[in-house]
Protein backbone atom coordinates (compact mmCIF):
# COMPACT_ATOMS: atom_id res chain seq x y z
CA UNK A 1 0.00 0.00 0.00
CA UNK A 2 1.28 3.41 -0.97
CA UNK A 3 0.26 6.16 1.39
CA UNK A 4 1.51 9.52 2.47
CA UNK A 5 3.00 12.54 0.77
CA UNK A 6 6.63 12.84 -0.29
CA UNK A 7 8.24 16.06 -1.45
CA UNK A 8 10.69 15.19 -4.21
CA UNK A 9 13.00 16.94 -6.63
CA UNK A 10 13.18 16.45 -10.37
CA UNK A 11 16.70 16.97 -11.70
CA UNK A 12 17.64 18.86 -14.87
CA UNK A 13 17.51 15.61 -16.90
CA UNK A 14 13.92 14.94 -15.79
CA UNK A 15 14.77 12.21 -13.28
CA UNK A 16 13.16 11.72 -9.90
CA UNK A 17 14.19 9.42 -7.10
CA UNK A 18 11.46 7.13 -5.84
CA UNK A 19 11.38 7.46 -2.05
CA UNK A 20 13.28 4.57 -0.43
CA UNK A 21 10.25 3.46 1.58
CA UNK A 22 8.48 2.46 -1.68
CA UNK A 23 11.36 0.96 -3.65
CA UNK A 24 11.29 -2.53 -2.13
CA UNK A 25 7.55 -2.91 -2.75
CA UNK A 26 7.97 -1.81 -6.37
CA UNK A 27 10.93 -4.12 -6.89
CA UNK A 28 9.14 -7.10 -5.34
CA UNK A 29 5.67 -6.60 -6.81
CA UNK A 30 6.60 -5.22 -10.21
CA UNK A 31 10.30 -6.04 -10.75
CA UNK A 32 11.03 -2.30 -10.77
CA UNK A 33 8.67 -1.72 -13.71
CA UNK A 34 6.49 1.42 -13.59
CA UNK A 35 3.86 2.88 -15.89
CA UNK A 36 3.25 6.62 -15.80
CA UNK A 37 0.36 8.31 -17.55
CA UNK A 38 -1.79 11.42 -17.40
CA UNK A 39 -4.71 11.86 -15.06
CA UNK A 40 -7.66 12.69 -17.28
CA UNK A 41 -9.31 14.84 -14.59
CA UNK A 42 -6.40 16.75 -12.99
CA UNK A 43 -3.06 18.13 -14.20
CA UNK A 44 -1.03 15.45 -12.50
CA UNK A 45 0.50 12.13 -13.47
CA UNK A 46 -0.55 8.68 -12.33
CA UNK A 47 2.30 6.36 -11.37
CA UNK A 48 1.54 2.64 -11.29
CA UNK A 49 3.74 -0.34 -10.48
CA UNK A 50 3.41 -2.65 -13.51
CA UNK A 51 1.35 -5.27 -11.66
CA UNK A 52 -1.26 -2.65 -10.74
CA UNK A 53 -1.17 -1.03 -14.18
CA UNK A 54 -2.01 -4.31 -15.90
CA UNK A 55 -5.27 -4.47 -13.91
CA UNK A 56 -6.14 -0.89 -14.80
CA UNK A 57 -5.32 -1.47 -18.45
CA UNK A 58 -7.56 -4.56 -18.64
CA UNK A 59 -10.40 -2.63 -17.00
CA UNK A 60 -10.01 0.28 -19.42
CA UNK A 61 -9.92 -2.01 -22.44
CA UNK A 62 -13.09 -3.79 -21.30
CA UNK A 63 -15.10 -0.57 -21.20
CA UNK A 64 -17.56 0.02 -24.07
CA UNK A 65 -15.49 2.14 -26.45
CA UNK A 66 -18.52 2.98 -28.57
CA UNK A 67 -19.15 5.57 -25.88
CA UNK A 68 -17.24 8.71 -26.89
CA UNK A 69 -16.32 9.63 -23.30
CA UNK A 70 -14.87 6.18 -22.72
CA UNK A 71 -12.91 6.38 -25.97
CA UNK A 72 -11.51 9.77 -25.03
CA UNK A 73 -10.50 8.51 -21.60
CA UNK A 74 -8.82 5.47 -23.18
CA UNK A 75 -6.98 7.73 -25.63
CA UNK A 76 -5.68 9.96 -22.87
CA UNK A 77 -4.76 7.34 -20.29
CA UNK A 78 -3.55 4.52 -22.55
CA UNK A 79 -2.16 6.80 -25.23
CA UNK A 80 0.08 8.68 -22.80
CA UNK A 81 1.19 5.60 -20.84
CA UNK A 82 4.97 5.27 -20.65
CA UNK A 83 6.71 2.13 -19.40
CA UNK A 84 9.68 2.97 -17.21
CA UNK A 85 12.08 1.10 -14.98
CA UNK A 86 13.70 2.10 -11.72
CA UNK A 87 17.45 2.37 -12.24
CA UNK A 88 20.04 1.07 -9.76
CA UNK A 89 19.67 4.27 -7.68
CA UNK A 90 15.85 4.03 -7.62
CA UNK A 91 15.36 6.81 -10.15
CA UNK A 92 12.87 7.22 -13.00
CA UNK A 93 13.38 9.30 -16.13
CA UNK A 94 10.12 11.12 -16.82
CA UNK A 95 9.33 11.60 -20.51
CA UNK A 96 9.18 15.25 -21.59
CA UNK A 97 5.55 15.22 -22.76
CA UNK A 98 4.40 13.87 -19.40
CA UNK A 99 6.46 16.46 -17.49
CA UNK A 100 4.97 19.16 -19.70
CA UNK A 101 1.38 17.91 -19.18
CA UNK A 102 1.71 18.09 -15.38
CA UNK A 103 3.82 21.27 -15.39
CA UNK A 104 6.63 19.46 -13.58
CA UNK A 105 9.84 21.38 -13.22
CA UNK A 106 11.97 21.00 -10.11
CA UNK A 107 9.78 20.61 -7.03
CA UNK A 108 7.15 17.88 -7.06
CA UNK A 109 4.90 16.00 -4.68
CA UNK A 110 4.34 12.24 -4.79
CA UNK A 111 0.99 11.34 -3.22
CA UNK A 112 0.31 7.73 -2.23
CA UNK A 113 -3.10 6.47 -3.33
CA UNK A 114 -3.01 2.85 -2.07
CA UNK A 115 -2.18 1.02 -5.32
CA UNK A 116 -0.70 3.94 -7.25
CA UNK A 117 0.78 7.40 -6.80
CA UNK A 118 -0.16 10.81 -8.09
CA UNK A 119 2.74 13.02 -9.13
CA UNK A 120 2.03 16.74 -8.89
CA UNK A 121 3.96 19.94 -9.44
CA UNK A 122 4.46 21.22 -5.87
CA UNK A 123 2.75 24.59 -6.45
CA UNK A 124 -0.19 22.99 -8.29
CA UNK A 125 -0.56 20.44 -5.48
CA UNK A 126 -0.60 23.15 -2.82
CA UNK A 127 -3.22 25.21 -4.65
CA UNK A 128 -5.42 22.15 -5.28
CA UNK A 129 -5.05 20.95 -1.69
CA UNK A 130 -5.99 24.37 -0.32
CA UNK A 131 -9.03 24.45 -2.60
CA UNK A 132 -10.12 20.95 -1.51
CA UNK A 133 -9.71 21.88 2.16
CA UNK A 134 -11.82 25.01 1.72
CA UNK A 135 -14.44 23.04 -0.21
CA UNK A 136 -14.55 20.41 2.55
CA UNK A 137 -14.96 23.07 5.24
CA UNK A 138 -17.83 24.63 3.31
CA UNK A 139 -19.52 21.28 2.58
CA UNK A 140 -22.04 20.40 5.28
CA UNK A 141 -22.52 16.88 3.91
CA UNK A 142 -18.77 16.18 3.99
CA UNK A 143 -18.56 17.52 7.54
CA UNK A 144 -21.43 15.23 8.57
CA UNK A 145 -19.70 12.21 6.98
CA UNK A 146 -16.39 13.05 8.66
CA UNK A 147 -18.10 13.39 12.03
CA UNK A 148 -19.24 9.76 11.63
CA UNK A 149 -15.67 8.54 11.09
CA UNK A 150 -13.63 7.98 14.20
CA UNK A 151 -10.08 9.15 13.65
Amino acid sequence: MFRGISNITIDTKGRLSMPAKYRDAIMEGAAGQIVITVDHADRCLLVYPMDQWERVERTLMNLPNLNRRVRNMQRLILGHAAELELDAQGRLLLPGPLREYAGLDKKAVLVGQATKFELWDADTWQAARDSWLQEAQDDEEANHILSQVSM
